[in-house]
């Protein structure tokens, strides 16, 4: 006697698993790895852009990361399947993606990093054929096609029509030569430390400075998923054995770049952290220096520095929302955008660049024959302050205006919510408070600038115990 076994149909795949939904931060898509970003999101996003953009050749780099790998092989995969071309870059900065989609100009394309967050993160951002990341608009119309379809898969005679991924192995090269071409030639030499982070801008900054004649030492220059050498986000708290070490090197400056280099920290010659606002007036300097006046366009949590010296030299000053400062300065046609640690040369591209940045700086003070010390001198003086503390959902603004209202009382200058909340206190001389739930992590961030050291430093705290009961 034969026995059957009796096989129930299978249960549609949307009771198998949850929906798929992505949500854009402030930079794409992004969270821990095979929980808030997988492959299945990766997946998604690539049919949407597809369905969005139309069949094309797109560009695709990722950072060092294990996962990124994983998702970049899912993408170039994904995009073949939906009939489009991929040049597939590599592990390469982000910003030589962002310049090759540009130069090549391609549909669009895809940086697989999860940037300056932890080693347990993934992320994907998006570019467009000028080398710009999606604006909010395009990202909400990418969540729309992506919660309104099922599966994602196709049919009929695109069943058998593929795109084919193409690799490419000189986009570093044919981006430090266009970087080169730009450079002011050198007139003093520094002796130089990078730290690389252990990410993707080893072999494109260290090279540039040396080749521009500077004596270059390198750290954290091997690329690592893990990130052995510090965490990949330069900040005080990161960077405390690089400023020692730089201290006893005896090096100029330090040039410190994040997990994709999209961002840039500079560390003096006594191993002190120059003010990230500092950089940004710095870099506009030199734009003023060749550029007609225009609009400049800073984030809300960006120093009152930048704004002070760009009002002074006749431009017109624009806030932004953190991580779309570009989008507005391409809608603007201005002459410069900032956030921190994040600079936009219009002149050279619509992405933020912490290599091209770090060139610009070095062949400034070159040029000039100053240190980095004496550019700095020059420069207003603000006391800037950050704090992170970790929530495990985002904040309710409507309940943080409540409590600074409560907190702060007839002393509220003025209150804006467009990106986070942000007051101003008539008794504060030249200040602000912000509070803003990150677009990238389970954290809080509280900002505060004053004119005055103390105060800003009391500030910061009057922030933390704003959003203590939300913690």
């Amino acid at each position: 006697m034969t026995r059957t076994t009796q096989r129930t149909a299978p249960a549609d795949i949307a009771e198998i698993k949850p929906p798929i939904k992505v949500k854009f931060g402030t930079a794409g898509i992004r969270g821990l790895f095979g929980h808030d970003v997988s492959v299945r999101e990766t997946v998604a996003v690539c049919f949407a852009v597809n369905e969005l953009m139309g069949e094309g050749r797109f560009g695709l780099a990722y950072d060092s990361r294990d996962s990124s790998f994983v998702l970049a092989t899912t993408a170039c995969s994904a995009m073949n399947w939906y009939g489009s071309d991929v040049e597939n870059y590599g592990m390469v900065p982000t910003p030589v993606l962002a310049y090759n989609i540009r130069r090549n100009k391609l549909h669009a394309g895809f940086s697989v990093t999860a940037s300056h967050n932890p080693p347990e993160y993934a992320g994907v951002k998006v570019f467009g054929t000028d080398g710009i990341e999606f604006s909010l608009e395009e990202e909400q119309k990418l969540e729309k096609l992506v919660e309104k379809s099922s599966g994602y898969a196709k049919s009929g005679e695109k069943l058998t029509h593929f795109g084919i991924t193409y690799p490419v192995e000189d986009a570093i090269d044919v981006y430090r030569d266009a970087v080169m071409q730009r450079a002011s030639s050198s007139r003093r030499m520094f002796r130089v430390l990078v730290d690389c982070a252990n990410g993707t801008s080893s072999q494109v900054t260290p090279k540039i400075l040396s080749e521009l004649g500077h004596d270059v030492v390198t750290i954290n220059a091997h690329s690592s998923n893990m990130f052995p050498g510090r965490l990949p986000e330069p900040m005080e708290e990161t960077l405390v054995q690089v400023s020692e070490f730089a201290r006893l090197e005896g090096v100029d400056f330090v040039v410190a770049h994040d997990g994709d280099a999209d961002r840039v920290v500079m560390i003096d010659s006594k191993g002190k952290i120059v003010p990230d606002y500092a950089l940004s007036v710095l870099v506009l300097k030199i734009i003023l220096e060749r550029s007609k006046r225009g609009t400049v366009i800073i984030s809300y949590n960006s120093s009152d520095a930048i704004a002070q010296v760009a009002e002074e030299a006749g431009c017109k000053v624009m806030r932004s929302r953190l991580g779309k400062t570009f989008q507005d300065l391409y809608n603007q046609k201005g002459i410069f955008a900032a956030e921190p640690s994040k600079v936009v040369d219009p002149k050279w591209g619509y992405w933020e660049d912490g290599i091209y940045a770090a060139v610009l700086i070095t062949q400034f003070l070159s040029e000039h024959g100053i240190t980095i010390e004496e550019a700095m001198s020059s420069l207003p003086v603000y006391h800037n302050f950050r704090k992170d503390l970790m929530v495990n959902m985002p904040l309710n603004y409507d309940l943080v205006k409540e409590r600074i209202r409560a907190r702060f009382s007839d002393d509220v200058e003025s209150i804006e919510d467009i990106d986070g909340v942000k007051v101003r206190l008539k008794s504060v001389r030249g200040g602000w408070l912000m509070l803003r739930s990150s677009g990238t992590e389970n954290k809080v961030r509280v900002y505060s600038e004053s004119l005055d050291k103390a105060e800003g430093s009391k500030l910061l705290d009057e922030g933390v115990a704003i959003v203590t009961p939300f913690v």
